[in-house]
């Protein structure tokens, strides 16, 4: 059942999420790590999937508590959405690296930190726009 609080988010939040898979990323690719891809795997599958709070979130969250920032709601589904993108990737990049399929793992890793780069720095969320063109066609109204 959805009530209220599950339909939005913190803005802050997701864009230290962000920052967070950003640099994550970065040091997968510097260090080839199955873990954090692994890592990364289990947090996008939280934020997709479920409404408890992930690892990261908690890090965010915690940050802008003792930071004193108010936090900015927005609409939660195309945050989800772009969340199971992010599974989607990381699954991907995982898998990927089992193969020791490097040149993919660089491709697919850096689609992530881009749109991750864009949410952290600009507040652009990319999957947020695949939301819009993907999902709310098909909504019934």
């Amino acid at each position: 059942m959805t009530n209220a609080k599950n339909l939005y988010k913190d803005s802050n939040v997701i864009r230290l999420v962000a920052a967070q898979v950003l640099v994550l990323t970065v040091i997968l690719l510097l260090f080839q790590s199955r873990l954090i891809a692994a890592f990364l795997v289990a947090d996008f599958a939280i934020r997709a999937f479920t409404n408890a709070l992930s690892p990261l979130a908690f890090i965010g969250k915690t940050i802008l508590r003792k930071a004193n920032v108010k936090p900015k709601q927005v609409f939660a589904p195309p945050k989800k959405f772009a969340a199971l993108l992010g599974f989607s990737f990381s699954i991907l990049i995982l898998v990927l690296l089992l193969f020791n399929a490097m040149t993919a793992v660089i491709i697919v890793a850096g689609l992530l930190m881009v749109a991750a780069f864009l949410e952290a720095v600009f507040n652009i969320c990319l999957g947020c726009y695949a939301y819009s063109y993907l999902v709310v066609p098909f909504i019934k109204q």
